[in-house]
Parts: C-alpha cells; structure tokens; sequence
C-alpha cells in the first residue's frame, strides 16, 4: 500500500504540480534545451507513475491480472473467491481508463502523422526544386514564409517571397533553423506531446506541455541558428518572415502568434536573456532522471516481489 501511495503522490506531483511550475519560471527561455528536457522528465515521470498505479492495483491480491494469473496456473481453488467486490470495480474501471486513454492517444497520433503525410503529398503538385539546395523545395506565394515537414526528401519549405526578401545570411539563419527542428526530432516530441495531452487532458502538465513546448523548441533552434549565422542575421530573418500558422505536423521558423515573435526577438536582442547555467543545466538533468526512475524503481520493486502465482 506504501508503494501504491507513493505513485500516487508521484502523479500529483509530476501531473498536477510540474507543469504550472515549469510554465511560470522565467529561467526557462533563458536555456531553452534543458527546459524542454525539464518537460521531458515531468511528463516520462507522470506517466511512468500511472503506469505504475494501473500496474499495481491490477496485481494485486484483488486485482485482475492477478486473478487471471492465478487462473491459468489452475490454482484458483487456493483462494474462496470472498474477495472484495469494489476493489474489482475499481480495478476493471482502472483499466478501461488506461485502455480508452492509449487509444485515444494512439488516434491522436495517427491522424497527426496522415494530416502530415496528405500535405506532403500535396506539396509535390505545386512546388519546385531548386537546383543549388538539395533538401528545399520552392513554394511560388509573394507571402514570405518558411517552416519544414519531416520528410526523407526535401523536407524544407520556402515561399518565392521568402526568397525574394531574405538576404543571403539570413537566408542561411532561416536554413539552419529548420535543420535544427530536424536534426533533434523536434516535430516528434511535439507529436508525442499532442497525443499525451489529447489522452490525459485532465493532467495539467500534459496541457501545459502542449501550450509551453512549441515556443520552447523555436528558441532552442533560434540558438542553433545564432551559433552558426549571428543572432542579427536570425532576428532579421524573423521580422521579414509573416506571422502564419504552419500545417499540422509541422513547424514554422516565423511562428503563428505575434506575442511568440515578440519574445524571441527580445530573448535574441537581449544578450543576458541567453545566460546559460550550468548548475541549473545539471540540477535540471538530475531532476528529470529522477523524476523518471524513481516511479519504475517503485514499481519494479513491487512487480518483484508481488507473488503472482500461488
């Protein structure tokens, strides 16, 4: 009962506390990467604790996949079937909850991944490829914008107006953006996040990932770009490109909401505004390590030493 406790508190923790925690720290645009790391940890924790409760409560004495263990190990008769009956109410309740929870997160996912298949589909009627950048494609629209698709074949997308407006290094900026979104996988995280969010909408931490990691991800290309071009030549990049919503699965250099523009520009002009630390990078790293084992060292201790068979 200790354990199952102690999972508890872990869920309310991760799932109700860390996330409106996290979204109200300001350190937190300062080093955008260990940030979303910080996320990561809260949200692999979270889940990793409700693994936890559902895979405890139902191995328990009362519990269905222990009753069903027992079961094909033909030893129900050691047990007078006097067990309590809410207990198996609770237990089969837990686990249509978990069940309907997966599915939901799996359709979520699923209809992500086909919205982002039919664009890139599309894209190929009405786009050109440029001879000179082999993972770019040309978008013929005088509104500048740029924003990458994962694709295997040319999974960067530029407008004509983009073109026509971006001078050469921000050009590159803008370039290196996108990589840095493909590079470290980041329409994947987001994905991931979408389903999560969709499938424990009642977590707070899983809402506020999902409103909190967009800009996040942007910042922590923005570095990448910075690093390799100057922040000028990305801020310049950032104020020519329109202010656009990019398409489902994918993600846009320019961003969709003006405030988001607003705050990386800033962050970019403001050199103190990009301070690492690296306490904080290390505390933040042992936190979500923690966060994460610290669940399945509970449950895995439970799952040992629980006797599933008579």
């Amino acid at each position: 009962m200790s354990q199952l406790a102690g999972l508890g508190v872990l869920t309310l923790a991760l799932g109700a506390g860390a996330g409106p925690v996290l979204s109200r720290s300001a350190w937190c645009q300062r080093i955008p990467r260990i940030a979303a790391l910080a996320w990561l940890g809260a949200l692999a924790g979270a889940i990793a604790a409700l693994v936890g409760v559902v895979a405890l409560v139902s191995t328990g004495r009362h519990g269905l996949v222990h009753r069903a263990a027992e079961w094909a190990a033909d030893c129900w008769h050691h047990h007078d079937g006097s067990g309590d009956p809410a207990a198996y109410i609770l237990n089969t309740a837990l686990l249509l909850s978990a069940t309907a929870a997966i599915f939901v997160a799996a359709s979520r996912y699923r209809r992500t991944v086909a919205q982002r298949r039919r664009h890139q589909e599309a894209l190929q009627f009405v786009v050109r490829l440029p001879g000179d950048i082999d993972d770019v494609c040309v978008l013929d629209h005088p509104l500048p914008v740029a924003y990458c698709v994962p694709s295997r074949r040319r999974p960067i997308v530029l407008s004509s107006g983009a073109l026509d407006q971006l001078d050469d290094i921000q050009l590159q900026a803008v370039l290196a953006h996108e990589r840095a979104h493909l590079r470290y996988r980041h329409h994947l995280f987001l994905t991931t996040v979408d389903a999560l969010a969709a499938a424990l909408f009642w977590l707070p931490t899983f809402r506020d990932a999902r409103r909190c990691l967009p800009i996040l991800l942007e910042m922590t290309a923005d570095d990448v770009a910075a690093r390799r071009c100057g922040r000028r030549a990305v801020a310049g990049a950032l104020r020519k490109l329109a202010i656009a919503p990019s398409p489902i699965g994918g993600l846009a250099a320019h961003g969709a909401r003006g405030s988001e523009i607003d705050q990386r520009l800033t962050r970019l002009e403001t050199p103190s505004a990009t301070a690492d630390n690296g306490h904080l990078r290390h505390l933040t790293w042992a936190t979500a390590t923690t966060s994460v084992a610290l669940p399945a060292l509970i449950s895995a201790g439970w799952l040992t030493a629980m006797p599933f068979f008579c």
